[in-house]
């Protein structure tokens, strides 16, 4: 249409408003000016409801708003952590809803001595943890309605993401924990962030460095406490029997951004280094140090035998490349096993999106690009 010449009065017409445009202004900025702003839609909520309930429904949830949510929320907070250490990280700088998280969090902890472990005749699954989620499930609604707040509350955000926050502590059911249950923390974390509690361009080190990582180590202590059983543990043929994350953030703390040189003692240091003397004094500061500790700690033997997976990554010459494969098994490890009773969507994590319901290659074309952009 812009190729086309107008004629006749249209034509006129806009010669006229070209010629009044010179000078002070024009009648089109003008007009521009007075035009009413669209109003903005409210967010409404509802509660979380199961739309995965069978393999077959995998492929909407690869087709999804919610992957390519959670994969872009992923990227942004590898982005906010490059070079930055855990230590030097404290609650008390974080955001109000992540504080309020990190408390939550340390009274699950407290729990744990309240109620320890039973005698059973089986290692693993001790039954004192279904009391412990027991008492998760009647304080969760306290729990999360501060880290909300009162708006949020009464319009119906705490149905959608309750939830998610309950489905992140494993299954009282199995007495299992898995990166599905990983997956349902990170979901919560994400939804805070699309409702406004937290910015994930400002506040990324403190959702990876503080909030997650505080997750991180009140997930450790239950796992050796009660035993929980390794939901989907593919041996020595997985990366981790439990989590994902932490390797996936921890080598994007050791990273550099493309066209950078190594700015702190973390990006100065090597994939290999997980074989060597410094390894220990890295634990404290790095969540990929900090995980492949803890795999060595639960396991028995020389880590080139029962994980095998992360020995090979020691070999990878730099972390950016280790970072970008691990974003790449992030789909699989996350998007492509069907977890019959984790997985949960809302408004905000949604498996049919809006605008492409009915155009299926539309969708995977939008999740191979976002995935391809993630990894460069």
């Amino acid at each position: 249409r812009l190729a086309t010449a107008p004629s006749g009065e249209k034509a006129e017409e806009m010669q006229s408003v070209a010629t009044e445009g010179k000078g002070e202004g024009t009648r089109g900025q003008a007009k521009a000016t007075e035009a009413p702003k669209k109003e903005k839609k409210e967010t409404s909520y509802a509660k979380a409801e199961k739309k995965i309930k069978s393999p077959m429904d995998m492929g909407k949830l690869k087709a999804s708003v919610a992957q390519a949510r959670i994969l872009a929320f992923i990227n942004d907070v590898s982005k906010q952590i490059h070079g930055l250490v855990l230590s030097e990280m404290s609650a008390k700088d974080a955001p109000e809803p992540l504080q309020k998280l990190c408390a939550s969090l340390e009274e699950m902890r407290q729990w744990m001595k309240d109620i320890p472990p039973i005698k059973q005749p089986m290692r693993y699954g001790n039954k004192a943890y279904r009391t412990w989620h027991q008492k998760l499930t009647e304080k969760a609604k306290d729990m999360v309605a501060p880290i909300l707040g009162d708006d949020l509350q009464q319009k119906g955000g705490l149905d959608e993401v309750l939830p998610y926050f309950l489905g992140s502590f494993g299954n009282p059911t199995r007495i299992d924990y898995g990166t599905g249950h990983e997956l349902n923390f990170l979901a919560f974390l994400c939804c805070l962030s699309h409702m406004g509690r937290i910015d994930v361009t400002t506040h990324g080190r403190y959702i990876a460095l503080v909030a997650f990582n505080r997750y991180m180590s009140v997930m450790r202590q239950l796992q050796t406490l009660y035993w929980l059983e390794p939901a989907g543990s593919k041996g020595v043929w997985g990366l981790d029997d439990y989590n994902f994350l932490p390797l996936l953030w921890g080598a994007a703390q050791h990273a550099c951004p493309r066209g950078t040189k190594p700015t702190s003692p973390l990006q100065a240091t090597t994939p290999a280094a997980i074989h060597t003397s410094d390894a220990k004094s890295l634990e404290k500061d790095s969540m990929y140090f900090t995980a492949v500790a803890f795999v060595c700690s639960v396991k028995t033997g020389p880590l080139a035998e029962h994980s095998p997976i992360l020995n090979d990554i020691s070999g990878v010459p730099s972390w950016n490349k280790v970072h970008s494969g691990l974003v790449k098994m992030c789909v699989t490890r996350y998007f492509s096993v069907f977890r019959g009773q984790t997985t949960t969507t809302t408004t905000l994590i949604r498996t049919t999106p809006k605008i492409t319901r009915n155009h299926p290659e539309i969708t995977r074309k939008i999740t191979r690009k976002i995935t391809r952009k993630i990894t460069r």
